[in-house]
């Protein structure tokens, strides 16, 4: 069974699943590798609060919801 992965844009918050040691915490998307193929891009990643860079494949990506007003209960 193939499972299509979406494109990231530049910009995007993601968070990286079954993360590694300093892998946790939100992540922004910065631009992907070229040569890395279609299947399963590589992306370059900057650690949104310490600005760490980190190159991941999609598949250990998961994309964060984004809400532009804060939740209700």
């Amino acid at each position: 069974m193939r499972v299509r992965l979406r494109v990231l844009v530049p910009g995007t918050r993601v968070r990286v699943r079954r993360p590694g040691p300093g892998e946790r915490g939100l992540w922004v998307v910065g631009d992907r590798l070229v040569g890395s193929g279609l299947e399963d891009p590589a992306y370059e990643l900057r650690q949104e609060r310490s600005g760490r860079a980190r190159i991941l494949r999609r598949s250990r990506l998961r994309l964060t919801r984004t809400t532009t007003s804060p939740r209700r209960r």
